[in-house]
């Protein structure tokens, strides 16, 4: 089915929604980039996720689908649409949601992440999964890749939501995110348990734990693990279901330690740590795209194609590295020969763990519209590159950028410039060209 998926580009599923381009997939799954109508009218941007409706559990699965599109909750990927198509006499189901920007498991192949990173991803998670057990369900799939980021909020897929069921004649295979109970084809809320303790362990150490299903044993705890994630993890590595942690225990735990370390510190501190921590939490997301570069093409990252060289008037180059001048400040700037046509620019400030994600080189470009004094009126993404968080820092220097001011004949006319910036693990340069359009 591999090589089949993209040979749909630009069909139509149930009559509504174009397989725009292929975001990537499996022998089982394809998932492509489609658009939604609002209920403004207009469109948006959406993932639509194509399987073969050849097994017996088609119907269950479709309806498994529909159900979990009554869920809503801000830390779920919310499901739009669900149904049965037909390709080229192939029979398919198909599931419309969210368009996610990046997942987790694109950061592991650089990083780990920090334990102040996993503090700020585990508690949105542990809210979804709560949702979705205290609504009867079970996830079945908790490991890094169905974790994602959408703007400024972590969230977990839902496309896969079962209901609990006790054993089954019929053995599933098993994936290193699974059980020792899994083998009977058993789902539980105690199962997403056990993921939950393995993926903390892979995202704290870049490592799936290696463990004897045979022997009956429990995974051994990496020493590099500390608290209160060694604990946490303990308990959710049971192998008798009865005792693993439930994920309200789990939450308690980790509210409980930060209480205990909010209250070891001094008060002075405690307040500068309370408020570093909301706005670390908010810039989580964004970590997550510091790897996007490195990622071919993950079925939820969607690349815009750089257009073709704009029409150069004139151009000023600036030197590598000089996003480097200032590091104790959010964008650096700095003032340039106005015979250029440039008077000011801001440069990106780049965080050094950001910079060393860098695999060659990262392009920005960014379109701008200056004003009769020369300010910045507008400015706008024309070429994002492969991560939010280069495109976003990119965006924000442009728009502190200065030019001279319109001669004579350009008063009342808006000019236009293109700035495009390049990131490498070194340094950073910009280019700045006016263009007529």
């Amino acid at each position: 089915m591999s090589e089949t998926w993209k040979q749909w580009e630009g069909r139509t599923v149930g009559g509504r929604f174009s397989l725009q381009s292929y975001l990537g997939g499996s022998d089982h799954s394809a998932v492509f980039l489609t658009l939604m109508q609002t209920a403004a009218g207009g469109s948006e941007k959406a993932a639509i996720k194509l399987i073969p409706a050849v097994t017996a559990d088609a119907e269950k699965q479709l309806l498994r689908w529909k159900t979990a599109r009554e869920l809503h909750n801000p830390n779920l990927i919310r499901i739009f649409e669900a149904g049965r198509c037909e390709l080229d006499s192939t029979h398919l189901l198909y599931v419309v949601e969210e368009c996610a920007e990046e997942n987790l498991s694109q950061i592991l192949p650089e990083r780990a992440l920090t334990a102040e990173e996993v503090r700020v991803m585990l508690p949105p998670v542990l809210r979804a999964l709560q949702f979705v057990h205290d609504n009867g369900f079970v996830h079945g799939h908790i490991r890094p890749s169905n974790i994602f980021a959408i703007g400024d909020q972590v969230k977990l897929s839902s496309d896969a939501l079962n209901v609990p069921s006790g054993s089954s004649s019929r053995a599933e295979a098993t994936t290193a995110y699974d059980p020792p109970e899994a083998a009977t084809g058993e789902a539980s809320t105690a199962a997403d348990v056990w993921q939950l303790g393995v993926t903390l362990i892979e995202v704290l150490t870049q490592c799936v734990p290696v463990w004897d299903r045979a022997r009956m044993s429990a995974p051994e705890i990496p020493a590099a693990i500390t608290e209160p994630f060694r604990e946490i993890v303990g308990r959710c590595l049971q192998m008798d279901t009865g005792k693993r942690w439930r994920i309200a225990e789990i939450s308690n735990q980790l509210e409980s330690w930060r209480a205990q370390s909010a209250l070891a510190e001094p008060a002075s501190a405690q307040t500068a740590a309370i408020a570093g921590q909301r706005k670390e939490s908010a810039k989580w997301p964004y970590w997550l795209g510091l790897v996007a570069v490195v990622a071919v093409a993950f079925f939820l990252i969607v690349r815009q194609k750089p257009s073709g060289p704009p029409t150069e008037a004139q151009s000023t180059q600036v030197p590598q590295g000089a996003a480097a001048e200032n590091p104790q400040s959010t964008t650096a700037t700095t003032n340039t020969d106005s015979q250029s046509g440039v008077v000011r620019r801001v440069m990106p400030q780049v965080s050094p763990n950001a910079r060393g994600t860098i695999q060659g080189k990262i392009k920005v470009r960014v379109k701008l519209e200056v004003d009769a004094a020369g300010n910045v009126a507008n400015a706008a993404l024309e070429s994002a590159g492969p991560s939010k968080y280069f495109s976003r820092i990119a965006l924000e220097a442009a728009r502190g950028w200065k030019f001279s001011q319109a001669e004579p004949g350009e008063q009342g006319a808006t000019r236009k410039w293109k700035l495009q910036f390049t990131f490498t693990r070194t340094g950073t340069d910009v280019s700045a060209v006016r263009t007529a359009r």
